[in-house]
């Protein structure tokens, strides 16, 4: 087994999960005050500290959790990948696999200047997420280099 992926996302990626852990937080005080009438006591006053408990965890715990957990590699023989926040995955994809690569950029990404890279295979898609800008251009350039075929002359 390889060596551990050594290089981490973007630090402003726990910025981006931070937020979409806000959006989360928000549907929980929603839904906790839609149905704050309807339910009974003890459940009525406990809304609101499940909306506090899904803010911190949202908004705190689990984008530094999965942040730490991020890692990925570019080596000449395969790109290493390990995430995940509570269960970790460790994918590695043999370059001679890869048919293209490309890098994409949402509306959240381009608000915090990050891009995703995007490994294209037979078996799908593969994803390096939430890389600075310059950074996923020189991963997705190192890539479409390492995966040409040599020329067979």
């Amino acid at each position: 087994m390889p060596p551990e992926p050594a290089h981490r996302l973007a630090p402003s990626a726990r910025w981006l999960w931070r937020l979409q852990g806000l959006v989360g937080t928000l549907v929980v005080l929603l839904a906790g005050t839609a149905l704050g009438g309807e339910l009974e006591p003890p459940l009525d006053s406990l809304w609101p500290l499940a909306a506090v408990l899904a803010a911190v965890l949202l908004c705190v715990v689990v984008p530094e959790l999965r942040w730490r957990r991020w890692r990925y590699e570019v080596r000449d023989e395969e790109i290493d990948i390990r995430r995940g926040t509570l269960t970790v995955t460790r994918r590695i994809v043999p370059m001679v696999r890869v048919q293209h690569v490309d890098t994409t950029r949402g509306l959240l990404e381009q608000l915090f200047g990050l891009a995703t890279v995007v490994v294209h295979t037979a078996a799908g898609g593969t994803t390096i997420p939430l890389l600075e800008q310059a950074e996923a251009a020189r991963v997705r350039d190192r890539i479409a280099i390492l995966s040409r075929a040599p020329d067979d002359d």
